[in-house]
C-alpha cells in the first residue's frame, strides 16, 4: 500500500471548521488526496465546496482541525511558522487568480524575488528568472513593469515566479479566472508545458471543466468531501 512518502503532497482525513462567534462552518470533512511527482491534478466543484480551503491547507497557509498533510514527506502542520515558510519557499509555488505582482518592480525582478528571499546570488537569480520568463513567451517583457503588460502577460509572469524556485508542486487557485477564454487557454497551455518540462506536480483549482479535462486527473469536491476521482 502507498504511503505519504510516495507522493509530493498527501492529505489524510483532513478536517477544517471555521468559527465565528457561536457559529461553526465545517468546510472540509475528512479529505483524502494524494499527488504524485509530475502529476497535474484539477480540483473542481461549486462555489463554497471547499476548493480554495483545501488548497490553503495543502500549502500550510491555513490550519487544520484533524488529519495530516505532508509535503515532500514533511508533516506540514507539525512545523512552526518559520519551518512552514522555509518549506513553502523550497517545495511549493503558488499562483492565484490575481497575479499579485509588485507594481514597482519589473517582470524579471518580480520573478527573481523568491530566489533573492532565499538569499541566492542576485545575478544567478536574475538568470533563472529570465529563463522562466522566456519559457513562458515573455522574452520581450523582461524589463517591463506590470502596468506595461497585458492581463495574460502578468499572469504568465506570476506563473514564472511560482516556477522559478523549481518547486516540487505548484498550488494554483483559478489561475486563469480573470482572463478571457482565448487568453486563458494560451496561458494554461504555457503553464502545463512548463510544468511538464520540469516534472513539477500541480494542483489546480478551477471552475473551467475544459481546462480541467486537460489535466492528468480531476477530482470533484462537494460539501467538503472528495466525491469523485476521474482518469
Amino acid at each position: 500500500m502507498n504511503d505519504a512518502k510516495d507522493f509530493v503532497i498527501c492529505a489524510r482525513g483532513v478536517k477544517k471548521t471555521y468559527r465565528e462567534g457561536e457559529q461553526a462552518v465545517c468546510v472540509l470533512k475528512g479529505v483524502d488526496l494524494s499527488v504524485r511527482a509530475g502529476e497535474l491534478l484539477a480540483v473542481v466543484g461549486a462555489s463554497g465546496s471547499g476548493k480554495s480551503t483545501l488548497l490553503h491547507v495543502l500549502g500550510g497557509l491555513d490550519s487544520i482541525d484533524e488529519g495530516e498533510v505532508t509535503v515532500a514527506g514533511m508533516s506540514v502542520h507539525t512545523l512552526n511558522e518559520v519551518q512552514r515558510g522555509h518549506l513553502r519557499n523550497r517545495e511549493l509555488g503558488f499562483v492565484y487568480q490575481f497575479h499579485h505582482l509588485l507594481p514597482e518592480f519589473t517582470a524579471i525582478e518580480n520573478v527573481a524575488m523568491p530566489l533573492i528571499i532565499r538569499r541566492e546570488d542576485e545575478d544567478v537569480s536574475r538568470q533563472k528568472a529570465s529563463e522562466a520568463l522566456i519559457a513562458l513567451g515573455l522574452a520581450d517583457r523582461l524589463e517591463h513593469l506590470p502596468s506595461q503588460m497585458s492581463g495574460g502577460e502578468r499572469q504568465r509572469c506570476a506563473i514564472a515566479r511560482a516556477m522559478v524556485t523549481e518547486p516540487a508542486c505548484i498550488l494554483a487557485d483559478e489561475p486563469t479566472g480573470n482572463l478571457d477564454r482565448q487568453t486563458a487557454a494560451g496561458v494554461f497551455d504555457s503553464f502545463v508545458a512548463l510544468a511538464k518540462s520540469r516534472g513539477t506536480a500541480c494542483v489546480i483549482v478551477t471552475h473551467d471543466l475544459e481546462l480541467a479535462a486537460r489535466c492528468d486527473r480531476t477530482v470533484t469536491i462537494k460539501d467538503g468531501v472528495i466525491e469523485s476521482d476521474l482518469k
